[in-house]
């Protein structure tokens, strides 16, 4: 295992998928498949910074400060996926991830699409996966479904897909970030979470 560093930056949804396929019996059980498929601007102030490398044990930081709660449950399931998709026979080495979000985090931002982008880009690295972009797609989306889209810059669109096992659900580019003269412009109103994460809202409206 190495370290590996990536940035991926946030994205906002032009077409949005809302509400998530139900898992299939005897497929697994985290897929994250999109009950539609979306299209999305990639954003090119915003982003997420992540490096993975090996540890003594797991552990993972976002903005200096360690975390042991459900985001690094989250984190550290990522990377046994990851791990998993290398083949490797036996258990995944312990990692040291360290990130930080040049953005607001859990505010609406899309701060998870980057997050686990930039995540799926510097475990495989590090892990030694070596999968096109298209594959990694897949794999990011299984940690946040918008997180398959920030894998490129400009436009870019996810497939709903129609296979059980999730593979034909992946992000691909349309055009480039200069295809369309468009600004976006963000109002940051409010400090803090939002009262109901983006996981949750798709639980209620599945």
């Amino acid at each position: 295992m190495k370290t590996a560093r990536a940035i991926a930056h946030s994205n906002i949804a032009l077409v949005k998928y809302w509400g998530k396929r139900a898992a299939v019996p005897g497929e697994k059980d985290d897929l994250n498949l999109p009950a539609v498929g979306s299209l999305s601007m990639t954003l090119d102030r915003l982003r997420s910074e992540t490096t993975v490398g090996p540890g003594k044990v797991d552990t993972f930081s976002l903005g200096g400060e360690v975390r042991r709660d459900k985001m690094s449950a989250k984190v550290f399931r990522h990377l046994d996926r990851i791990w998993a998709e290398t083949g490797n026979a036996g258990p995944r080495p312990p990692c040291c991830v360290t990130s930080v979000n040049h953005l607001p985090t859990s505010a609406g931002l899309a701060s998870s699409a980057s997050g686990f982008a930039a995540l799926t880009l510097a475990g495989a690295a590090a892990l030694g996966l070596e999968a096109d972009r298209g594959e990694l797609s897949v794999l990011a989306r299984r940690g946040s479904g918008s997180a398959a889209r920030s894998l490129w810059g400009g436009f870019v669109r996810l497939d709903r897909g129609e296979a059980s096992d999730g593979l034909d659900c992946r992000a691909r580019p349309l055009f480039p970030a200069d295809h369309w003269d468009v600004r976006l412009l963000i109002v940051h109103t409010a400090r803090g979470p939002k009262a109901t994460s983006s996981t949750e809202g798709m639980e209620r409206s599945r």
